[in-house]
């Protein structure tokens, strides 16, 4: 039995962002940084919480990318670092210039001049640099497991 994403508080929020609209092509392009960072960070804390449960998210499928090799607790957590650094949300316009997004499959440069492959058809991918996360197959997929998880060790 699937239980009902929550009604009030972060992790209601989290649902409401894995659905944003401002993250598919319709979406409104300049929207889409902010609510992105928003989502890291409450992705984030959840999957904290999961690992301090002992319940680590610890997927591989399509995490790594040139060579590196972690699991996506990790991926979401270098993300979170990047975004937030000290602590405080700052998107800055050179950190804005260093995300990218793409949906579909396919690769290319983005006008950054920034590396994209994107492995998953339908899928929004992220970049920060050369580091990729996707909406679905990953953030989606690791909140899914963390809740699940958790409902078991309450």
């Amino acid at each position: 039995m699937t239980s009902l994403p929550p009604t009030t508080g972060p992790r209601a929020r989290l649902h409401t962002l894995l659905n944003a609209p401002a993250f598919r092509a319709e979406g409104n392009p300049s929207d889409w940084p902010a609510l992105f960072a928003e989502l890291i960070l409450l992705t984030g804390d959840l999957l904290d919480e999961a690992d301090r449960a002992g319940q680590r998210i610890d997927f591989y499928k399509g995490v790594g990318v040139r060579g590196k090799l972690q699991d996506i607790t990790s991926l979401v957590s270098w993300f979170r670092t990047q975004l937030n650094p000290g602590g405080a949300l700052a998107l800055s316009p050179a950190l804005l210039t260093r995300l990218n997004r793409y949906q579909n499959e396919g690769n290319g440069y983005f006008a950054n001049g920034s590396f994209f492959a994107s492995e998953f058809p339908g899928d929004v991918a992220f970049f920060l640099d050369d580091q990729r996360v996707y909406l679905d197959n990953q953030l989606r997929l690791a909140v899914e497991q963390a809740e699940a998880r958790l409902a078991l060790v309450r």
